[in-house]
């Protein structure tokens, strides 16, 4: 990569200009292959559809002396080596395994950061019905030629096969063990002995999800936060067989997606749906015992707590069966009642009430 230096005041750009801005005189161009942060800034920036989108202004100086101010859309701290190469060579194919709402939040994020994605689900009619979502959500973001490369990058199947080329495979299905017991060995069985297998799973026991497994030592957690696009924490995690490179690897991906990895130990539910659960059941509690309707509720814990949204808004989000299946496995591993579901939402996910995904949940949703 090269860099434009002005032969009269020293001025240096990393883009491609003719003359300098200051001196009006012709650049010479020279290469440069590192440089170190010397300051930081972090920039939010507001974008259709998204919460506050943030990048990072860094002050770097490059190892022949000159100055120069780089754009990086990756955490960077002063200190940091910012290095010549291109970003694209980071650039890997990716499979994910699932095309629920957090399968799809996933595969969004993955195409606006300029992946290759292979994306598996059960039949090729959900897989097509899911795409048209994702492309629909990329299209209040990105241009026509964005969005057109988004959608050429992605792959669609239901074939494991399919996987072979991926350097990352990520599955997404639903949280229960012997589901994603099953998708994790299928895919392990078709793709590179190298590549990593992760899973997005927020309750279950890695050491279980690893057992039926040829190569544990290349398998961990990625897991996510709904929507995957705007949320900048992902909790990683890894099982007792677990290689040292696949451990760093997993935190080394996190981050080149832009995201804050934060490393917690395999213990049920990670860190954050630790505190979630009993913060949610204890909500719907509320709403049982009449202590204020669903909006009074969500609107109470949002002003109360600075929550970007309520405690029921969330759980309609989230999905209301999803919830169930995580409070019961925490109420079974940990031996704690504190996480069995309340009645309520036993009631509404009998009967088909799942919060966004369904229509309807504690509140009603537009189709």
């Amino acid at each position: 990569m090269s860099l434009y230096k002005c032969p009269e005041c020293g001025r240096s750009y990393r883009y491609s200009v003719s003359v300098c801005s200051w001196c009006h005189i012709p650049l010479v161009e020279e290469a440069w292959e590192g440089a170190t942060a010397v300051a930081v800034s972090e920039v939010l920036v507001p974008m259709l559809g998204h919460e506050d989108v943030p990048y990072w202004c860094v002050l770097a100086r490059t190892h022949e002396g000159y100055n120069l101010i780089l754009k990086s859309d990756v955490a960077v701290s002063v200190g940091d080596a910012m290095s010549a190469v291109s970003d694209d060579t980071m650039l890997s194919e990716v499979g994910v395994i699932g095309s629920g709402v957090m399968g799809s939040s996933i595969v969004e994020l993955l195409l606006t950061r300029g992946h290759r994605v292979v994306w598996l689900g059960r039949t090729s009619a959900g897989l097509t019905r899911a795409k048209v979502r994702v492309l629909d959500r990329l299209g209040r973001t990105q241009d026509e030629v964005e969005l057109q490369s988004s959608a050429q990058r992605l792959t669609i199947s239901n074939d494991d096969a399919a996987l072979a080329a991926c350097d990352v495979v990520i599955e997404v299905v639903v949280e229960q063990l012997q589901a994603k017991k099953d998708a994790l060995r299928n895919a392990e069985a078709a793709m590179r002995s190298d590549a990593i297998l992760a899973t997005n799973t927020s309750g279950l026991s890695l050491d279980d999800l690893a057992a039926g497994l040829a190569r544990p030592e290349k398998f961990g957690a990625l897991h996510f936060f709904n929507p995957a696009t705007r949320m900048r924490l992902v909790e990683t995690a890894v099982c007792s067989r677990t290689s040292q490179q696949t451990s760093l690897e997993l935190d080394r991906f996190a981050r080149s997606l832009g995201k804050i990895p934060v490393r917690v130990a395999a213990t049920p539910a990670f860190a954050v749906n630790r505190a979630l659960m009993p913060l949610l059941n204890e909500a719907v509690r509320e709403l049982e015992e009449n202590v204020a309707d669903a909006a009074s509720i969500d609107e109470a814990v949002r002003l109360g707590l600075n929550h970007p949204m309520g405690p029921l808004a969330l759980a309609d989000l989230i999905g209301l069966d999803v919830l169930v299946e995580i409070m019961d496995n925490l109420a079974d591993r940990l031996s704690d009642e504190t996480y069995r579901p309340r009645p309520l939402i036993l009631r509404m996910v009998a009967a088909g009430e799942l919060g966004r995904k369904s229509g309807k949940g504690f509140y009603e949703y537009a189709k």
